[in-house]
């Protein structure tokens, strides 16, 4: 999946907590007993005669979150309006966004414990269960299947226009799971068509450099409009053969999880907020987004679009956010293996959990 190509900060900035009220009764405290220095024991005042807290109000909890991507994208807008709107203080907690070298090492940034909780593929987290990584996904992010081959404007996105074609893909575990099944139901194998490994695709396929792009339509379609002001050719592969589930998951690592059941409770408490609150609220998380990163490569043309486009596959069609269900983790465990990308399928329960989900 393609983005523009731009620096990512190293962090995305942490918010501070103020802490006034406890500073005058510290300091009321301190005068106090300044006061009574010259008495004896017998007179003297302390803290616990007078009631008053002797201990500091705890310090948030410090949360490292990767992202699936290496630079900075508008799918983070629901972690910016979560620090800049003080969900994430509310919460008690202090968190702190990082970025992959690559697509490919979004889950082992998790798996290694450099980063808390993450943002990955449901692919991602299939293979990584797989393979015995200590990951589970904690809640949906997306709840559709939104990928999909795209064409330039005015030419042909259907199933008999493939073969032979230049499709351009990321490397990464989504894209290289799906495109199987378009290809089978088109009747083709991946010798039929020449992949090329790229980084950001929309230049090519304008420029005629590739014939098709993979990619989801808050991406490619956004880029398009933006460009030419056209729609481009979609040929959507979950009305193709490959199955219709989530995209994108949050997950965490396994250990650290254990150890921060509330944090990761408080975490997802005040993602819920934070997306909700985007959706009612697009136009102003878009430019919350911006401000946060002003760097980030795009216009606000394509974040709007994109965020947008990306809004509609966030609830589920009960308009819940975040609740996973043991069916989407297991209809895409079972078409991996039919396409034989995965050898055994695991219970749903070894994929995810919604116990860190706000109480519903």
């Amino acid at each position: 999946m393609a983005h523009p190509i731009h620096e990512a900060p190293a962090t995305i900035p942490r918010m501070t907590r103020t802490r006034l009220t406890a500073l005058l009764l510290a300091l009321a405290v301190a005068a106090l007993v300044a006061a009574c220095g010259g008495s004896d024991s017998s007179t003297e005042t302390t803290a616990a005669d007078t009631g008053a807290a002797t201990t500091a109000p705890a310090e948030p909890t410090k949360v490292t979150f990767s992202y699936f991507w290496t630079a900075t994208e508008y799918p983070l807008i629901p972690l910016v309006v979560a620090q800049e709107q003080g969900m994430f203080e509310k919460a008690g907690l202090d968190v702190e966004v990082i970025f992959p070298p690559d697509p490919a090492s979004a889950t082992k940034v998790l798996a290694t414990g450099d980063s808390n909780l993450g943002l990955i593929t449901t692919t991602d987290q299939v293979f990584a269960t797989d393979g015995g990584l200590p990951v589970k996904s904690i809640g949906n992010y997306t709840t559709s299947n939104n990928w999909g081959l795209f064409t330039k404007p005015g030419d042909p996105a259907t199933l008999e226009a493939i073969k032979g074609k230049r499709i351009s893909g990321y490397g990464d575990s989504w894209t290289n799971a799906m495109l199987p099944f378009v290809l089978e139901e088109a009747g083709l194998t991946d010798k039929d068509v020449e992949v090329v490994t790229v980084d950001w695709d929309l230049p090519l396929l304008l420029a005629g450099k590739v014939d098709m792009s993979t990619n989801t339509t808050n991406y490619l379609r956004a880029g398009v409009l933006d460009e030419t002001g056209k729609e481009p050719g979609v040929l959507l592969a979950r009305d193709n053969g490959a199955p219709d589930v989530p995209v994108w998951v949050y997950a965490g690592n396994t250990q650290w999880m254990d150890e921060n059941p509330e944090a990761t409770a408080a975490f997802m408490q005040a993602i819920a907020e934070a997306t909700q609150w985007a959706i009612d609220n697009p136009a102003e998380a878009v430019a919350a987004y911006e401000q946060a990163y002003p760097d980030n490569g795009a216009s606000t043309k394509y974040n709007q679009a994109g965020w947008e486009d990306l809004v509609a596959y966030i609830p589920n069609a009960d308009g819940d956010l975040l609740i996973q269900t043991d069916d989407q983790w297991t209809q895409l465990g079972d078409a991996l293996q039919g396409i034989g990308e995965l050898d055994a399928v695991a219970e749903p329960g070894a994929y995810y959990t919604n116990e860190y989900l706000p109480q519903r």
